[in-house]
């Protein structure tokens, strides 16, 4: 097909568009055919909005600024009808504002998964993928689990690849937000600053080396520490700095006990004083990640006293759980703006992906519905490309918050796969979750769903066009569902009583397979979307179990 974008100026803009319809349909840059203006107007409403219009084979793309024209062109790709050949574009019911202003992506680069293993030109085109989605912010932390210090190559590596991806997020006009408050130090730190570690480990994890901010240097060392990691991204700017709690974080001592209400708070208004030092007109998240798990400690109940005092000055609040998300910011009101951290990567799942896709559309929609009145936006958790339903699904929700999953992933199914499938695609994604949900809570799966999901994913792969049926979205798709059949069938024909069967499977189910070809190949197929590699079981979170690669658990 011929396509001629008129840009006014915005040639990246032009730049993207053309690619992303060159990568679906053969095109070239030539007048007599479709022609697209691009145009920038401030007048047309908020920050961000968009609008869509024409017809026939004239067609203006108006965003309200830099971002709000990137939107313009996602809308405009992911609504379109599509052929092998050609497609045809559709109008916006008037212009389109986002409901939450902040919606963040979030790279975890760690243990040699896909955001640390993938190239520079595959991050930057997943990350254009989830902007044209509708996020506009990028959030990443520099991890210093295995660093010895800020000299150590685990260390300077990941910073080297963090200045790549904030400097292609810039490049988008896309804020950056960075984790920078934790009590977190390096391996080497001094241990006279250790922190108490005698709070719940099995639900706020135990990683890294924790300093108590009360014994004498603690708090230089880590404010030392917190203002060189963001000397890292001066020269590109940083929008946001997260605090977090645990997982990497905690002290159990008197001083800092109960961490969440005590300590932590201490510490966050160090990190607002050490980041503003660095980037005067930053913004502060305060994570309330495990606070009062498994049971409440008075966590949210310190916070919420505490917004009124020291903590007024607070730009967000970030929010969620494990499971549901937490009862007391429900039923208590914040005046500071909240934001959620969905867990789309690991739950119910080991290794996280390593099956194939994970979507779990309806869970989701259960916790979106419970909290979505409070909200201002969100930060989906993400180990890599295996939950890119999900981030689709939340990015929906936050434009549009009433929204229903049914009707976001339709237009992801249209787009990505094709536009005949949209009904039984979205089955197939349940068929999925129910069997996700039985093993992730240790129940047995249903032999009837697996063996439908199965059937389903080969009848939708026999209507896809090679573009699609090629394509890793669907691949990772139809991958989870063949897999599934399998290692769910190898469960059920298990006639061993172990007590523990089902959590022994939901960590090892690849052993399952050790004699299945076409399963090996699908767990090699997986490793090259991923590019996983085995690094001393660093990987192993997300490592497709080729060849009865297990976790490293103790059951």
């Amino acid at each position: 097909m011929k396509i001629e974008i008129i840009d006014r100026g915005l040639s990246f803009h032009k730049e993207v568009l053309f690619r992303q319809i060159a990568a679906r349909v053969p095109v070239s840059e030539k007048a007599g055919g479709l022609t697209v203006k691009l145009i920038e107007d401030k007048s047309i409403g908020a920050p961000e909005s968009y609008l869509v219009r024409g017809a026939e084979k004239n067609w203006e793309i108006v965003g309200a600024d830099t971002l709000g024209v990137f939107f313009g062109i996602g809308k405009f790709l992911h609504s379109a009808t599509w052929s092998e050949t050609d497609f045809a574009p559709a109008t916006t019911e008037g212009v389109v504002t986002p409901a939450c202003p902040l919606r963040m992506v979030y790279f975890s680069i760690h243990f040699f998964n896909f955001y640390q293993m993938a190239s520079k030109d595959e991050l930057r085109d997943y990350l254009e993928s989830l902007l044209l989605w509708g996020y506009n912010t990028f959030h990443a932390t520099l991890p210093r689990i295995n660093a010895e210090n800020e000299k150590d190559p685990v260390f300077t590596e990941k910073a080297a690849l963090l200045r790549d991806l904030y400097q292609i997020a810039k490049t988008y006009g896309m804020k950056t937000s960075l984790a920078v408050g934790s009590n977190q130090g390096f391996k080497n730190a001094s241990h006279e600053f250790d922190a108490d570690m005698s709070f719940n480990l099995d639900y706020r994890g135990n990683l890294g080396r924790n300093l108590c901010i009360h014994k004498p240097g603690a708090m230089e060392y880590l404010r030392d520490m917190w203002r060189a990691e963001l000397e890292c991204f001066r020269d590109i700017g940083m929008d946001y700095v997260t605090c977090w709690p645990y997982d990497e974080g905690g002290c159990g001592c008197a001083q800092c006990r109960p961490w969440g209400a005590n300590g932590y708070l201490d510490m966050v208004n160090a990190v607002k004083e050490t980041a503003r030092s660095v980037f005067p007109n930053v913004q502060v998240i305060v994570s309330t990640w495990a606070f009062d798990m498994p049971n409440d400690e008075g966590e949210y109940a310190g916070l919420y006293r505490r917004l009124g005092k020291d903590l007024a000055w607070l730009d967000y609040l970030l929010i969620d759980a494990h499971g549901d998300f937490p009862k007391y910011p429900l039923t208590h009101t914040a005046k500071t703006p909240i934001i959620n951290f969905p867990e789309i990567s690991m739950w119910g799942l080991a290794p996280w992906g390593g099956f194939g896709a994970d979507p779990l559309p309806e869970r989701y929609q259960k916790i979106w519905d419970s909290s979505k009145h409070i909200l201002s936006g969100g930060m989906p958790y993400s180990e890599g490309i295996y939950e890119d339903i999900s981030k689709v699904q939340f990015a929906g929700y936050y434009w549009h918050p009433d929204q229903h999953y049914s009707e976001i992933l339709a237009e992801y199914i249209r787009f990505e796969y094709d536009e005949n499938v949209v009904e039984d695609t979205l089955e197939l994604m349940r068929l999925i979750e129910i069997n996700h949900a039985h093993i992730g809570n240790e129940e047995m799966p249903d032999m009837a769903v697996a063996t439908k999901a199965a059937a389903l994913a080969k009848k939708i792969d026999a209507r896809l066009s090679e573009r699609a049926k090629n394509a890793w979205r669907w691949r990772i798709l139809y991958i989870r569902a063949m897999l599934d059949e399998k290692r769910y069938r190898a469960l059920v024909e298990d006639q061993s009583d172990d007590s523990k069967k089902v959590l022994r499977f939901h960590f090892f189910s690849g052993e399952y397979l050790l004699e299945d070809k076409e399963a090996q190949d699908y767990f090699a197929e997986l490793w090259k979307y991923y590019h996983c590699i085995p690094h001393n079981g660093e990987n192993h979170h997300t490592l497709p179990p080729l060849g009865g690669t297990k976790l490293d658990v103790v059951i």
